[in-house]
Formats: structure tokens, sequence, C-alpha cells
């Protein structure tokens, strides 16, 4: 029932601001109602001077500007982290995620068999064929974790994955047969593990001992999935051997992850030092996610594992929790019925939602009650201008919203109509925002005044570019774009094959260029280190350089434990190459060479320990390129002044 129109020829103004209270808010409204400068940015604005952790879902593409005008005015821009753009932070969206929904997302991506008509068998065994590669590949992540736990070394390597691995794995058969028979090496490394520490199961470590030997055989079991397609290549042309039917199955997953190929898909699968959001928005941050660069089932997909790990702040004391706010606009994209509304308010979440038409919601939710079940928990709602805004389930609002003005909006169980204040922002000042948050805070290169870096999506998918723009004139250049980290791993993939490091490297000593190389080629991380840095001493003959390459041999195996030069040298003191070598008994470490034989043994053996002997002229001058605890180069350098 509607109580008709307020006749009041001056109407109130008020900012409709919501008081963080945690028991959430939706704006309905129109494009043009006002609702993102009445509603959005004056929150926003009170949100960010509480100091809460913001989080913003970007709908446009263009709201992080000002997002970053209002952070910078509370100075808080520093705090601001943008996803989705090529100099912004990534996440990996599987990391937390289970079997089962790992199995949800496959059905979204890839599509339910039920409804997949006569296809429904692809679809199931793509579901199942996906469901079982992540299956494996948890366990090895896990496994690798257990192991570099109980050995207490960083030798077995770190196992964590993305969806660009579980894409890599599925674009051919062929992928998919290398990532058999590389699990099947993972298992025989664990299997020999197993016997060789047969010691730790009754030791302090027995409990993870027994975690492991339970995991590889969860993992052994698990490979048998994957029987039918480890068929050899040579031998898939045989019926009885290979079923062709399987390479549509692959063809129906991998048809599913087509969205992977873009250059997007790397804001979402980043394995190495992926953001947490939850952790990040604890620790203050306004984080703003550019939604236009990723899926809707993505998103939807992120937003619950956000909400679910927002849950686990309960866990908390009051004084550790910091408050959150989350802004969706268009929230009908990204919210379903699983919403936690109800719980997210011990958590110290608060949610502000806008979407055009409360239809929206209503479609997204399937029916009116499904929808309401959620609205029950949304304490606050204003409507600007809509033109739908009726029906029983609308009856909580007492006013006509279709009649509003542009900036007019009604409460919820309120029969008056008000006008808000709009908070209009200068996008000149947007422009001098942004270029202090890329210079200052991200330092990224060659920014001059008044210029800005603009991420265009579809200009960056085709051809690896951003838009450098000068905010005054509104000149535009096209250039690749380079973080600090891309460029560092660029440089460590070809500084083997340049000249100009090495010549920088050996600037004040007389390394031949090919041994130069050599040196760096084994010891990767000195490759910033002049190797004067790792210069040890110079000396007249052969002899004194072997005798002082010896003694930092001995110190390595002493000190650290964990090298067989000592056992080389003890058997040739024992006479092994008796004829050939010959040890001073006075001064014990002048080793005394007389065969070209065992100087070559014994300088790899030093060399695979990072001790170099090089010839300059009629000198030899002796390297380090390791490390011994308690001992750098400068520290050995005079030991042997």
């Amino acid at each position: 029932m509607k109580l008709g129109l307020i006749k009041d020829t001056k109407l109130k103004e008020e900012i409709p601001l919501v008081e963080a209270k945690f028991t959430h808010s939706l704006c309905i409204g129109q494009t043009g109602s006002g609702k993102t400068t009445s509603f959005i940015y004056p929150n926003a604005k009170n949100r960010i001077k509480l100091n809460h952790g913001i989080l913003f879902f970007d709908i446009k593409g263009s709201e992080h500007l000002a997002l970053k005008k209002l952070a910078k005015d509370s100075n808080r821009l520093e705090d601001v982290i943008e996803i989705g753009k090529p100099w912004g932070s990534s996440i990996n969206i599987i990391e937390s995620l289970n079997n089962r929904t790992f199995a949800d997302l496959l059905l979204e991506i890839v599509g339910n068999p039920a409804n997949a008509g006569n296809n429904t068998y692809f679809y199931n065994e793509a579901i199942s064929l996906g469901s079982n590669i992540f299956n494996v590949l948890k366990l090895k992540y896990i496994l690798s974790k257990e192991l570099e736990e109980i050995s207490s070394t960083d030798q077995y390597k770190n196992a964590n994955f993305s969806l660009s691995d579980i894409y890599n794995i599925i674009h051919t058969i062929d992928t998919l047969y290398s990532f058999i028979q590389d699990t099947k090496r993972f298992i025989d490394i664990i299997h020999t593990f197993i016997i060789k520490n047969a010691h730790f199961y009754k030791s302090d470590k027995g409990e993870l001992y027994k975690n492991i030997v339970l995991n590889y055989t969860n993992i052994q079991a698990a490979l048998n999935y994957f029987s039918k397609y480890d068929v050899k290549p040579d031998d898939r042309s045989s019926g009885d051997k290979f079923e062709a039917s399987l390479l549509s199955v692959i063809s129906t997953l991998s048809s599913g992850f087509s969205f992977m190929a873009s250059s997007s898909s790397k804001y979402i699968s980043e394995k190495e030092n992926p953001l947490n959001i939850v952790d990040a928005l604890q620790n203050g941050k306004i984080i703003i996610i550019n939604v236009r660069v990723i899926p809707d089932t993505i998103l939807e997909l992120m937003l619950d594992q956000i909400f679910e790990e927002m849950i686990d702040l309960n866990l908390r004391s009051e004084e550790d929790k910091k408050p959150i706010s989350v802004f969706i606009d268009e929230a009908q994209r990204l919210i379903n019925k699983d919403i936690p509304l109800d719980v997210l308010r011990s958590s110290k979440v608060d949610v502000l939602m806008a979407v055009q038409s409360e239809l929206q919601l209503i479609s997204k939710f399937k029916t009116k009650e499904d929808w309401q079940q959620i609205s029950v928990n949304i304490a606050d709602k204003y409507a600007f201008k809509s033109t739908y805004f009726g029906g029983d389930h609308l009856s909580s609002f007492y006013i006509e919203t279709a009649t509003l003005n542009t900036f007019e909006y009604a409460k919820e169980h309120d029969n008056k109509k008000y006008r808000a204040i709009p908070l209009f922002l200068n996008k000149e000042d947007f422009y001098s925002v942004e270029h202090t948050f890329q210079k200052e805070i991200l330092k990224l290169k060659e920014l001059q005044k008044d210029e800005i870096y603009f991420y265009d999506v579809t200009h960056f998918e085709n051809e690896r570019e951003v838009v450098l723009l000068n905010t005054k004139t509104k000149r535009k250049e096209y250039k690749k774009l380079f973080t600090e980290f891309q460029d560092e791993l660029i440089f460590n993939q070809i500084k083997l094959y340049i000249k100009e490091p090495f010549e920088e490297l050996a600037s004040n000593v007389d390394v031949p260029k090919d041994k130069l190389k050599v040196m760096y080629e084994k010891f990767e991380k000195f490759n910033k280190i002049k190797v004067d840095n790792t210069y040890i001493g110079k000396f007249k003959d052969k002899d004194e350089a072997f005798s002082c390459a010896y003694r930092i041999g001995e110190m390595l195996s002493v000190k650290n434990d964990d090298t067989d030069i000592l056992d080389l040298f003890d058997s040739l003191k024992m006479d092994e190459f008796s004829e050939e070598l010959m040890i001073d008994e006075d001064t014990e470490y002048t080793i005394m060479t007389y065969s070209d034989e065992v100087v070559t043994t014994l300088t790899a053996l030093l060399e695979i320990n990072g001790i170099f002997i090089i010839k300059n002229n009629s000198e030899y001058s002796v390297y380090f390129m390791g490390e011994i605890r308690g001992y750098t180069p400068a520290i050995l350098r005079l030991e042997f002044v």
C-alpha cells in the first residue's frame, strides 16, 4: 500500500550516510539518479576517514580515481592497492578452495552436465577430469610443504599452483600426459623419502611423518584415475589402448578455461606472492578490484571466498578485529543467496550495495522469496529514482520512486522524500592524485609531470601496451610497461646471453670472460655482485693458490657440514694419487701438483663448491662465490693477506 506523496515544497537536505553498525545497506537507483555521488562517494569518504579497511568493486573501471582522491584527502593514498592492473597486485583464486568448492567452480565455468543434452557424458567426464587434476595438485602442494617442514630444508620445491597451471595441463593430451609423468616422478621421490626416513616414525616428528605416508597413499590412489589418459603418443592410434572420445573430454574442459588465455588471467593466478585480501584489509588497506577484467563467475567465487575468510575473523578478539567496509555496485552481478550477511556483523564487516532496480536482485535469486531471505538482513535501504519500484515485496517503501527527481531519495519505512547533498569530485584532481599514486607510491618509471599510465583493457590484450596520457595536452602514447619484478625476471632470463653484465661485474680484475660466464652461470645468486667482492687473494704460483683454495674448502666443510671436499682431499692424502700429489708435511696445506689430471680433478671439485682459481698472466687469483656461516669474502681475504 502506498501512502502518497508528501507535498512539501522544500525537501529536507540530508546525506544518506549509513551508520557503521555493520548491519548492511542497499541503495537502489537508475543511471543518472544520483546514487553514485549521493550515496557511494559520501559513504566511502566517511568509512575511509574512520580508518576502515575498504574493499571496493570498481564496476565501471574508472571509480578507482574517485577512491584515490578520497583516500588522499584522508592521508591514506599509501593504503591503496589495485587488483586488475598491470602494475597492481594479483591473487590466487583457488588457493583456499577444497575439492568440493573447486568442483562447484567447474560446474560454473564448464557447464552443468544436466543442461548438456546429448553431450552429458563429455561434461561429466570433463568435470571429473578437472576435479582429479585439482586433487593431485593439492596433494602435491601439501606433501611438498610437509617434506620441507620435516626435513627443515628448502630442497623440496614448493608445489603451489594456480588456475594457470591447470589450464596448461589440460591444453592438449600431450600436456596432460606430461603432468601424469611428472606426478609419477614426484611420487617416486616421496616413496624414497619414506623408506630412507623411517626413523621419523618414533621421533618427535612422528605425526608429521605419518601424515606424509597417508598423503602418499592418497596421491597414489588419485593417480589411478588417470590410467586411461596415461598412453604414450605412439600408442594413441590404437583403439585397444586409447579411447579417442577422451580427446573430446579434454577439449570440453579446456574450452571452459578459455578465459585463461587472456593476459588478464594473471590477476587471479598469482602463485609466487599472491595478495591475501582479508589480511590486507585487516592491515587497513583500501583494495580496489577492477571488475572489467575478471569474469563474473570468478568474481562471485572471489567474493564467496572473501566472505568465508571474513567469517573466520569471529575467532579474533574484539581488539584484533579491524572494521571493514565492502562496497558493491551492481551487486546483482556478484552476490548470491549464500551471502552470509547475518554473521558478518560479529566480524565487524559492513556491506554497502547498490543496484539499478530491485528486480535485478529478484531475477538473480530466481524467486521473490529467496531475495527476501537476504533482504531481511539489510538494515538500511535507500531508493533514488527508479522506473520500476512497486509490488507487494516492496511495500516497505511508501514513496513512488518513479516520480523522484535527480538526487531525491526515500528511506525504507519512511513516508518522506529527501534531497541528497551530492559529493562532486573534480576530474582534474583525479589526474593529479593518479600521477602522485603512480609516481610516488608505485614508483612507476619514466613518468613526467602531468603524465599518467592508463589501462585500456582491449588494447593491452592485443598489444601488451598501456596508454601514457598527458593529462594537460590529452596526448596519448602507447608504451610497454615493465614493473621492477618483471625487469628482474627478464634480466635473469637473458643475463647469460649478453656481454655487458659480465664486463660491468669484472671492472677491476682480469678474469677471462668465458670463465666469468661459468662463474655466474653456476652461482646465479651473485649475479648482481661485482666479482671484486668475491676476490680472496692473489698468489705467485699455483701451489699457493691451491693451498688457499683447500683452506677455504676445509672451512666450508667444517662450518656447513654439507660438502664432500674433505673426503676427496683426504683420499688424496691417503696416497690414492701418491705418485702425482704431495702435501708438504711442514706446512701441511701446501699442495704440489705434478699431473694435469689431478689439477683438473681438484679444480672441478673446488668450482662445484664455488671456489675458483683464475690464472692472470703469471699469477693466480682465488675467488669464493659461496657462503660460510660467520665468514664473508672480506673476512676470508684477511686470512690470506
